[in-house]
C-alpha cells in the first residue's frame, strides 16, 4: 500500500475538478491501480494522459444507460474470475477509426449525453463499456463501480472512465510504482476499501424492518431487524432499558454471527460465551444493547470457516488457517453496525470487547459515536479453545489473561 492515501472526500474533489485520480483495489484481489476520471470530464488530455497507463481504457455506466445504448454483455457465459462486465466495444459514428485520444474523448462524451441514442455509435470500437452494478462498491469492490461512485459522489453523471496501470515491463504497477507516480504527477490515490468505508460511514444504508419485544432468560429485550440497502443481511439490535436516558453511557456489545458458538455451542471458540455474557451484564445494568451482524468466521464465511477449522485440526492456528485460505486474519467491517447504533440515539457507549482495534475502529469512523470506555468480557478456557483464544490474545491484540 501507498505510504499515503489522499482522503476519499479529497479524492471526490479532484474528480470534481476534471482530474484523474489513482484507485488502488486489495491486495488479495487485483492488486492493481487504475487511472479514474468522470465520464464527463474525458477530456482528450486526459484520456490521452489515461492511455499512458497502458491497460485498457473502459467506461463503467450503469444499467439504465447500456439500455439506452442498446449495449449487450460482449459475451454470453462470463466466466472471467472477477465478473467484470464486458459490453458491446463502441464508436461515435462520425469517428475515422475511433483509436485515437480525440475520437475516444469523442465517444466517451457523447455515451453519457442526454440527447444520444444507439444510432449515434458503430460497433465493434475502441471504447469499451462496462456494466457497473447498481449500489457501487458496497455490492461490488471494483474499479468499476468505484468509478461510477466517485463521479456520483463528486455531483457528475454516474459514469467514470477507468484505464490499468502498468509498468515498464508490462506488469501490474507496484503499490511503490502507484505511489510515484501519484507523486510525479500530483494525483490523488485512494483505495477501494477506503470508499467502500466512507460510503458506509456517510450514507444512510439501513431502515428498521420489524421489531417486537422479546422475553428471554436475561429479561425482555426490544428486538429490531433492519433491512440494508443493496445488501443482503439483516442486522439485528437487540436493546434494554432507555438508552438515552441520563446516567453512565450504556454497555455495547458489537457482535458478529458464530453459528458454531452462538446456536451449536461449539467448544472450539469463545463467541456463544461472550453472546450470554453480554446480554447477562446489559440485563443487569438495567440497560444497554447487542448488536448482531451477520459476519460469520470474522468475515468470510461459516463455508470457509469450516475449511479453516479443518486447517486448524492439521496444526494451523485460527490466523495461519485465514491466511492459507487467503483471506486476512479479521475480515469484519462494522459500518453497519455503527449505522445501527446511531439509529438508536447513542453518542457515548461502553463497549463489551477484548479487542483494542474495534474500539480504535469505532473512534476513527467519523461518526459522532465515542467508546469512553473498554469494558472486559472474558470467557472461560478450555481444552478446546485454549489455543484459539491465546493466539487471539498473541497476534490478534486480543486483551486476555494468560491462562
Amino acid at each position: 500500500m501507498p505510504t499515503e492515501l489522499s482522503s476519499v472526500p479529497e479524492a471526490v474533489e479532484a474528480i470534481r475538478r476534471g482530474e484523474v485520480i489513482i484507485v488502488v483495489d486489495a491486495e488479495d484481489r487485483e492488486n492493481e491501480g487504475d487511472f479514474v476520471c468522470a465520464a464527463e470530464k474525458a477530456t482528450p488530455e486526459n484520456v490521452n494522459f489515461m492511455l499512458s497507463g497502458r491497460g485498457q481504457l473502459c467506461v463503467p455506466i450503469l444499467p439504465e444507460d447500456c439500455k439506452r445504448l442498446d449495449l449487450s454483455a460482449m459475451v454470453p457465459n462470463n466466466d472471467a474470475p472477477l465478473k467484470t462486465a464486458f459490453m458491446t466495444p463502441i464508436d461515435i459514428r462520425t469517428a475515422k477509426t475511433g483509436i485515437t485520444a480525440p475520437e475516444k474523448s469523442e465517444t466517451i462524451l457523447k455515451m453519457i449525453a442526454d440527447d444520444c441514442s444507439a444510432d449515434d455509435f458503430v460497433r465493434p470500437g475502441h471504447v469499451y463499456p462496462l456494466l457497473a452494478k447498481e449500489g457501487g462498491v458496497l455490492r461490488r469492490a471494483g474499479h468499476t463501480e468505484a468509478a461510477v461512485d466517485l463521479a456520483r459522489m463528486a455531483g457528475l453523471k454516474p459514469a467514470g472512465v477507468v484505464c490499468e496501470i502498468l509498468d515498464e515491463s508490462g506488469d501490474r504497477a507496484s503499490r511503490d510504482g502507484l505511489s510515484e507516480i501519484a507523486k510525479k504527477h500530483n494525483l490523488k490515490i485512494i483505495s477501494i476499501e477506503q470508499l467502500i468505508a466512507h460510503r458506509r460511514v456517510s450514507e444512510k444504508l439501513i431502515s428498521r424492518a420489524a421489531e417486537a419485544t422479546v422475553p428471554t432468560m436475561y429479561g425482555g429485550f426490544q428486538v429490531i431487524c433492519y433491512a440494508v440497502q443493496y445488501e443482503n443481511q439483516t442486522p439485528i439490535a437487540l436493546t434494554y432499558g432507555d438508552l438515552t436516558a441520563p446516567g453512565p453511557p450504556p454497555l455495547v456489545r458489537m457482535h458478529s454471527s458464530c453459528f458454531t458458538g452462538d446456536l451449536i455451542g461449539s467448544l472450539r471458540c469463545d463467541c456463544g460465551d461472550q453472546l450470554h455474557i453480554a446480554l447477562d451484564m446489559i440485563s443487569k445494568e438495567g440497560r444497554g444493547a447487542l448488536v448482531y451482524l451477520p459476519q460469520e468466521g470474522r468475515g468470510i464465511g461459516l463455508v470457509q470457516k469450516m475449511r479453516a477449522y479443518a486447517l486448524q485440526d492439521k496444526g494451523l492456528d485460527t490466523v495461519e488457517a485465514n491466511h492459507a485460505l487467503g483471506f486476512k486474519a479479521d475480515m469484519r467491517d462494522y459500518g453497519i453496525g455503527l449505522q445501527v447504533l446511531k439509529d438508536l440515539g447513542l453518542h457515548e457507549i461502553r463497549l463489551l470487547t477484548n479487542n483494542p482495534k474495534k474500539t480504535e475502529a469505532f473512534n476513527l469512523r467519523g461518526f459522532d459515536l465515542r467508546v469512553v470506555d473498554q469494558v472486559p468480557i472474558i470467557p472461560d478456557v478450555n481444552e478446546f479453545n485454549k489455543r484459539y483464544l491465546d493466539t487471539k490474545r498473541e497476534k490478534m491484540g486480543h486483551k486476555l489473561p494468560i491462562r
